[in-house]
């Protein structure tokens, strides 16, 4: 038996999508990703832990990547790029915008605190106390790597950082449970300066450092010794909003420089 295959040579040839997106529309889609993720995630840089904004950050993600896949067969893979864009607008909401307002607008910073009072207050990121001064005579260091995280089966560790820290004690001569701490930390070979002139920090409720044999309870909480932020908080809101602006002139430029280039060739 011949088997015999005859080509057609009327066959159609398939029909194109159609016309492409209008630029602005593909710039305007691309500036609410950016925009819309970044806002997104602004109440997660302001209120939460950085180790629960982070995964926040990754899963909600995932819904707007799908979404950027779906649009591009309308406007075009360009939108792809808009989408790695708004993972940055992200990150810097957590990790700046959102910790700068935060602290600005007393969200996750409260000054003026008893030292009896810090364990009351332990949900705030940023404490600073009064009628408090630092046990010259209950101090010490130590040194230990820098630990990033736990995980299952093991932990991810950094550099060997010199830690050290003294006893705070309240004025009024009440005790303070749990026992609170001033703690600073530095490279290995610099010696950090627990000033009398600074009156709290950053609250730390999880060790970093990878040390058990410490002399002090398990239970105890750590200030991480800064002076006032405040200078420190403003530069980092200005220099976030920059950034945003600077996303939305990239973005800019990836959808308008070809079209510009082709008038000008």
């Amino acid at each position: 038996m011949f088997v015999g295959f005859v080509e057609n040579q009327n066959r159609k040839k398939p029909e194109p999508n159609g016309e492409p997106a209008p630029l602005f529309f593909v710039f305007l889609t691309g500036l609410s990703f950016i925009l819309g993720f970044g806002l997104l995630l602004l109440p997660l840089g302001a209120f939460f832990p950085l180790s629960v904004s982070v995964w926040a950050l990754l899963v909600l993600f995932l819904p707007i990547l799908f979404l950027g896949i779906i649009l591009s067969k309308r406007t075009g893979l360009k939108i792809l790029i808009s989408i790695f864009l708004s993972l940055l607008a992200g990150g810097n909401s957590i990790l700046f915008l959102g910790d700068s307002i935060g602290y600005g607008l007393g969200v996750t910073a409260k000054a003026d605190v008893l030292p009896e009072e810090v364990s009351t207050n332990i949900g705030y990121r940023y404490l600073f106390l009064r009628d408090f001064y630092l046990d010259d005579v209950e101090k010490g260091e130590f040194r230990s790597p820098l630990l990033v995280r736990r995980r299952s089966g093991g932990a991810v560790y950094g550099p060997v950082i010199r830690f050290q820290y003294k006893r705070i004690r309240s004025i009024s001569g009440k005790e303070i449970k749990p026992p609170l701490y001033a703690i600073c930390y530095s490279k290995e070979d610099i010696q950090c300066n627990l000033s009398g002139l600074f009156s709290g920090g950053v609250v730390l409720k999880e060790p970093i450092w990878d040390v058990t044999e410490l002399p002090w309870a398990k239970d105890s909480l750590f200030l991480v010794w800064r002076g006032p932020l405040d200078v420190e908080m403003f530069t980092k809101g200005i220099y976030s909003v920059l950034f945003f602006l600077f996303l939305i002139l990239v973005w800019a430029v990836v959808v308008y420089f070809p079209v510009l280039g082709e008038k000008e060739s």
